[in-house]
């Protein structure tokens, strides 16, 4: 199943949504720069809600990714599961308040529509590692850590 286009954030989170996808590489554009194949898959759940009285999006992502590793130059498989929560400010004055009073605040403005393939993939990207390596032990250049 493919992620919709679009989506309401604040609405979505205040009526406390779920929805759940998978998602191919050719909708991940960004992504597809850093991944050595087209064999990937990203099952995503995103649900609606509400935490210390903001509305929040709770976002997991299962992917599985060919990276390319900077030893050895060779790809390799990286398994992600993420969990993250975002709360969805109405505007940006609201925004900068949450961040005033909490600087770590990881939030969102609802500017509608929302994309949701945009907002899983940047999610992958802020997790990915800066120089991904095969496991110690693993590199066929023979590396040790």
């Amino acid at each position: 199943m493919s992620a919709p286009a679009l989506l309401d954030a604040l609405r979505f989170a205040r009526s406390g949504g779920s929805l759940e996808g998978e998602l191919r590489v050719d909708e991940l554009p960004r992504l597809r720069d850093n991944l050595t194949s087209d064999d990937v898959a990203v099952q995503y759940h995103i649900a609606g809600g509400s935490e210390a009285g903001r509305p929040v999006l709770r976002l997991r992502i299962d992917a599985r990714l060919w990276l390319t590793c900077q030893r050895c130059l060779e790809k390799f498989p990286e398994r992600l599961e993420l969990s993250n929560v975002l709360s969805v400010a109405r505007d940006e004055a609201e925004l900068e308040r949450w961040e005033s009073e909490d600087p770590l605040v990881d939030a969102l403005v609802a500017e509608a529509p929302l994309d949701v393939a945009s907002l899983v993939e940047d999610e992958i990207i802020l997790s990915l590692p800066v120089s991904p390596r095969h496991e110690d032990g693993r590199c066929g250049a023979g590396f040790q850590a």
